[in-house]
This record gives C-alpha cells, structure tokens and sequence, in this order.
C-alpha cells in the first residue's frame, strides 16, 4: 500500500502543532528550489546557501502565523526574496562572469558545446536586470510557480504580476542581444 505524503497545507497545521517530522517534509521538499532561486538572484552559491538556512529558519520560526491565505510555497519564496534584496541592498555585489573573459582555450578545455555558451549568457543577461524583473523570471520561468504564487511571494496582484513577468522577459530579450552580441565580437 503506498503511503499518503502530505500536503503542504497538512504539514503547515501539523508544524504549527509541534510535528517536527512535517518540518522535515517542508525542509526536504523546498529546500532544493529556494536555494537554486536564491544562487540565481545572487549568483554565489555560498551566500544562498545562508539565504536558504535563513528562509527556512524564519518559516519555520514563524509557522503559527501563517494563515494558510495563500500557497507555502509562495509564502516561502517570499521570506527567500526578501532576504536575497535585503543582501543586495547591503552592497554585495552580484558575481559576473563575463563571456568575454572566457577565451576560446577554457571553452575547448571544458569540452563547451554551444548549449552551455547559451546557459552563462542567459545567466550573464538575468544578472544585469534589475531585481524584480530577475526574481519574477526566476520564479515563473525557472521554478515553475504559478502566476498567483509568485504574486503572493512578491507582494503584488497577480495582474500587475502578469505585467512584470512580461516587461522583464522583454528586458531578459534585450539583455541577451547585447551578452549575444558582445560574444560575436
């Protein structure tokens, strides 16, 4: 007989009842994305891991005040955002690594095809947006949450939401004529 994993929901009400293997089922199912969603507002793996460690400390610190209005998810990814910018805004600086730093030697050392070219390009283009447009991408675009969550986790309508997710896809567009650009040089 396959055993019943809960959700979400059930594992918030029995985390605020004091389960602490529901915490555990909550660390294990988001600690993954909130990590790769805070390297990718950062871009150093070590800061995110801190931000990870951090989000979930809070979420955890402060279950029995959330009111289950919205998704775990949204709300987790909140805490995470909020952490990530307030980092940013303490002056540390995104790690860039530019593609034309890179020569054609470390390409051919790495065995590169042109699919990971693309990849750093689109993470060098994500990196030179400002931080609601990256944040909006990397939610809807990379961890797949819903037009209502990534509002709920940002703190705006989901209209406004809908309007952003374009305006920054438009930016990521431009972004990465100019990245693409500069590599054919």
């Amino acid at each position: 007989m396959a055993e019943c994993v809960p959700s979400d929901a059930d594992a918030i009400l029995s985390l605020q009842q004091g389960d602490e293997a529901a915490l555990r089922l909550l660390y294990d199912r988001y600690l993954d994305r909130v990590f790769r969603f805070s390297v990718r507002l950062l871009g150093r793996p070590e800061e995110a891991e801190e931000i990870a460690a951090e989000a979930f400390l809070q979420a955890f610190r402060h279950a029995r005040d959330y009111r289950g209005d919205g998704s775990f998810s949204g709300w987790l990814f909140r805490i995470a955002r909020n952490l990530c910018l307030s980092r940013l805004r303490r002056g540390r600086q995104i790690q860039v690594i530019s593609l034309e730093e890179l020569t054609e030697e470390d390409w051919e050392a790495a065995g590169a095809t042109r699919e990971p070219l693309l990849r750093l390009a689109v993470q060098e283009a994500l990196r030179q947006l400002p931080p609601d447009y990256r944040t909006v991408l990397v939610m809807r675009d990379v961890e797949g949450l819903t037009n209502s969550e990534a509002a709920e986790a940002i703190g705006r309508s989901p209209a406004a939401t809908k309007s952003l997710h374009f305006r920054a896809r438009q930016a990521l567009r431009e972004a990465l004529v100019g990245v693409l650009g500069r590599e054919e040089k």
